[in-house]
């Protein structure tokens, strides 16, 4: 299936690649430890695209904390300028900004608390547009990215080698695809709306500080390091929670997944209470990592705000003493104190924020696990044809799944010409499926080479693969949609009419007539509704449809009734026409479309013959592979 990207995301493994973030500095050691953020910054290639939106989600909220830091001035200057003054007189004794302004207005006190009155409404006013211009730019680049990060992972999980995917439990693989990636989106969100106005607003708030009166400044300033010590102590404790609860909830989800997928089985042994243990099991391990969570995170705030509160304690007590004797006026008291209390609002939500960036980059750490696998198929640089004639070869070709368990098969060198059709035959376990696979490209041979016409299947593009190879699997699986869709599939820019002829072919339509909306009817996941054989029919529609020259089918029959098989083989002797086939069967019917057979015996040799024109010397054409193991 082709996977489509927007103008502006990777769209091949190559550009994938260029994205993907480096789990590893020169020195080779990891750099989890660096900084809660360093996972989430390996992303940041994402972010290129929104460069435009970024600067100016971080201009909008510069001015938010303009408008913040004057929010307090308005009284300051009420108190300087016109309740200080009040004593000598009417009011107007002294010139200031609010006495200058005042003036427009005929200077009177009333007019004094208009202006500023006013100032309050359209400071607040300003800080609040600021503030929704820049979540709106900032939150929806984040959006942007996260959906970015979300379609990358999903597609390059796609292109992982089977080799991956029989590794990973399939609910804990959807886990990292959807909720990991929703999990960033919510630390990026975050970032935006609290972090970067956090940060700009703390700054601003110091330096202003510092400028309005030095030693004032400096002395609410103090608690800062009090303040970044707590924060890190409690960011270090709520990391390693948020790591296990991110790997205890995708067990939690592959556990239900697998559960889903079983549910037939379930039912036919009634051990839902089996079920319900094993997730009370996993459900527990996941409740008892989040309360530990919340109960470090409960710790943060008011151990954060104890702390701020020396530091407002300290200035309260200092500025008093210094507006009583006359150091400064008590405007600036008010400014500062107000200041220390805008302070402490960010600071809690960067605290706050620790957790949730943890978590972030935990989750960012698991996506990244799956872009730092290696891919096959990532394309040689020789020229390839249109369509290939049809030739295989398998060299000396081993494969051994890592397991511990031994190799599959060792040093199988097998010729196939174009247009022959091999049935492989043989004991079970002795690994005909998979042989397919790895002349279909699921596999890389651990040793040997596997050559279509000449060219390394493991190494050529994925998508001229399977132009020039098609499988029909065992258990043909069907995808919610249409039978069109699924027939479709295979080669997705194929004409209605195609599609038709190619469902006439298979048989498709002598089923599909009798359904209520013919070809156009609508099929749940795995091809729910329809028999075994009717499935595989759709499978063969497939592979006509997508007519390569080189067709690979896995017990294409099994399972079957007679009249079901009979129908299917009938359908694969319209696919088998002027292609080079190889089934693996252990059924008569399917056997007897071959020209030639090949046995595989577990352990044993692979002989093959031509079942009808016996030679006179028959070792002459017996070929003798050695094979060992099983799975």
């Amino acid at each position: 299936m082709t996977v489509h990207f927007t103008d502006d995301r990777p769209s091949s493994p190559e550009d994938i690649d260029a994205v993907k973030p480096q789990r590893h500095g020169a020195d080779g050691r990891s750099r989890w430890d660096l900084s809660t953020l360093r996972e989430l910054w390996r992303f940041k290639d994402y972010g290129r695209p929104e460069r435009k939106s970024l600067v100016l989600g971080v201009l909008m909220n510069g001015g938010q904390m303009v408008a913040n830091l004057a929010a307090p001035w308005p009284l300051a200057l009420v108190i300087n300028d016109l309740l200080q003054d009040k004593g000598q007189g009417n009011g107007q004794g002294k010139s200031g900004i609010l006495h200058a302004v005042a003036g427009w207005f005929g200077g009177s006190s009333m007019a004094m608390l208009l202006v500023a009155a006013s100032a309050v409404v359209v400071i607040t006013a300003a800080a609040g547009m600021f503030s929704y211009l820049g979540d709106m730019y900032m939150n929806g680049s984040g959006q942007r990215i996260t959906s970015r990060i979300r379609a990358d992972v999903f597609a390059y999980t796609q292109r992982l080698p089977m080799a991956f995917h029989d590794r990973q439990n399939v609910g804990e693989l959807t886990s990292r695809v959807v909720s990991d990636t929703s999990t960033v989106e919510s630390t990026l969100r975050d970032v935006g709306t609290d972090l970067v106005p956090s940060v700009l607003t703390l700054a601003g708030t110091a330096a202003v500080m510092v400028a309005v009166d030095w030693r004032l400044g400096l002395i609410g300033l103090v608690v800062a390091p009090l303040v970044f010590l707590t924060a890190n102590h409690f960011a270090g404790l709520t990391r390693q929670y948020a790591r296990r609860k991110r790997a205890a909830t995708g067990h939690l989800t592959g556990l239900v997944t697998e559960s889903l997928m079983g549910i037939r089985t379930v039912h036919a042994f009634g051990s839902q209470r089996v079920q319900d243990q094993r997730f009370a099991t996993q459900n527990d391990n996941v409740l008892g990592l989040s309360l530990h969570a919340v109960k470090v995170s409960a710790k943060f705030s008011p151990t954060l705000q104890l702390v701020a509160a020396v530091g407002t304690a300290l200035v309260l007590f200092v500025g008093g003493y210094g507006a009583l004797n006359g150091w400064w006026q008590v405007g600036v008291l008010v400014v500062i104190t107000s200041y220390l209390k805008t302070m402490l609002s960010p600071m809690k939500s960067l605290a706050k924020l620790a957790p949730s960036f943890t978590q972030g980059a935990a989750s960012a750490q698991r996506i990244a696990d799956i872009l730092d696998q290696p891919t096959d198929h990532q394309g040689a640089e020789e020229p390839l044809p249109a369509r290939v004639d049809g030739r295989i070869e398998l060299r000396k070709v081993t494969l051994d799944y890592g397991t511990g368990r031994g190799p599959v098969f060792t040093d199988v060198d097998l010729t196939v010409t174009p247009g022959e059709r091999i049935a492989l035959v043989g004991d079970n376990g002795a690994g005909k499926s998979t042989l397919l696979s790895v002349i279909g490209g699921l596999y890389r041979p651990t040793t040997g080479q596997v050559l279509l016409d000449g060219h390394s299947v493991p190494d050529v593009p994925e998508h001229w693969l399977h132009q020039q190879v098609a499988m029909v699997l065992q258990d043909t699986f069907l995808f919610s949609g249409t039978l069109v869709d699924n027939i479709r599939y295979g080669r997705p820019d194929a004409t209605d009419a195609e599609v038709a002829a190619a469902a006439a072919a298979a048989l498709v339509s002598e089923f599909a007539d009798d359904l209520p909306d013919g070809l156009d009817t609508t099929v749940g996941t795995g091809g729910t509704g329809l028999s075994g054989g009717q499935r595989q029919r759709v499978g063969i529609a497939r592979a006509l449809l997508v007519d390569a020259p080189v067709v690979l089918l896995d017990e294409p029959t099994a399972g079957l009734d007679v009249h079901a098989e009979e129908l299917v083989v009938q359908a694969l002797g319209r696919l088998v026409e002027g292609r080079t086939i190889i089934a693996t069967t252990h059924r008569p019917a399917v056997t007897a479309l071959a020209t030639r057979t090949v046995y595989l015996r577990r352990g044993g040799v692979l002989d093959t013959e031509l079942p009808e024109i016996v030679p006179a010397d028959s070792s002459a054409d017996r070929t003798r592979l050695t094979t060992i193991g099983a799975f």
